[in-house]
């Protein structure tokens, strides 16, 4: 498992911030979030430079927080995609190769579920094309189950993927959908996304809300995926990060411990 962590967790600081965090806490990478990088007023060079220095990858999470590429506009589905667009062009001038791009959702209500399903598949059409032409992997999120989402089943999304060129692939969060689901279910995973969730709090540290991580993590360490820690924090000292590698650790241990138990029985 390849460990990143999002750079929405150490908001407010400069890059070379964030990849001292990053090698301090012996991660493998860091996801820059493209609107934070241009909210941030990141340079390019700076970024490619610093992140050889301490050795880290590095990923893209496309423009998603205004955005929407299969709305009913059609002034905001064109401008949604202009979006995705600098983001690959962002990603490819930092050396990113995957980007992680949100569905969209329904603008109106089920019943216009067929046409946005037209509209999506014409926007994937554009993403793939410009993909392809940059050398970068597009990581499709599936989405949670809250109103207007269009794509929050594994079945869902690998309707829109499977036909489509290597450079598509998928990527989940923790808290979109079931584990059992995303294993069994969901094709061409790259990526995936860890945090935590309660009611009060949506964006909650690992082991402090309702999700089984213990159960996830055990099938899933040895995944080739890009793992992803998620989550917003503007505090000094990175909190939420610390919060998410100590229950990370505290699992490791206990899945060591199992092992050795599992051996010493066997002997």
């Amino acid at each position: 498992m390849k460990l990143y962590a999002s750079s929405t967790l150490m908001w407010g600081k400069g890059i070379r911030e964030m990849a001292q965090l990053a090698h301090e806490y012996h991660l493998d990478g860091i996801e820059l979030w493209a609107e934070q990088a241009w909210f941030c007023h990141m340079n390019t060079r700076e970024i490619v430079q610093v992140l050889k220095q301490y050795g880290l990858g590095v990923t893209v999470h496309a423009a998603s927080w205004d955005t929407n590429i299969c709305s009913l506009n059609e002034r905001i589905r064109r401008k949604s995609l202009e979006e995705i667009f600098r983001s690959i062009i962002f990603a490819d001038a930092i050396q990113a190769k995957n980007v992680t791009v949100h569905p969209g959702k329904r603008t109106l209500s089920a019943e216009w579920t067929l046409w946005h399903e037209k509209i999506l598949n014409q926007s994937l059409d554009q993403l793939e094309e410009i993909a392809n032409h940059y050398g970068i992997t597009l990581s499709v999120e599936l989405m949670e189950e809250v109103d207007k989402e269009l794509i929050t089943t594994a079945a869902a999304l690998n309707r829109f993927i499977t036909h489509r060129s290597e450079a598509i692939q998928t990527t989940f969060h923790i808290t979109h959908i079931s584990l059992d689901n995303v294993l069994n279910d969901l094709q061409r995973v790259n990526k995936m996304y860890l945090r935590d969730s309660t009611l009060e709090q949506p964006h909650a540290p690992l082991g402090d809300g309702k999700i089984k991580q213990k159960q996830f993590l055990e099938r899933i360490m040895n995944k080739d995926y890009i793992t992803v820690l998620d989550g917003f924090d503007t505090s000094e000292n990175a909190w939420m990060l610390q919060k998410h590698l100590s229950y990370l650790e505290t699992c490791r241990q206990a899945m060591e411990e199992i092992k050795f138990e599992v051996f010493s029985n066997k002997r």
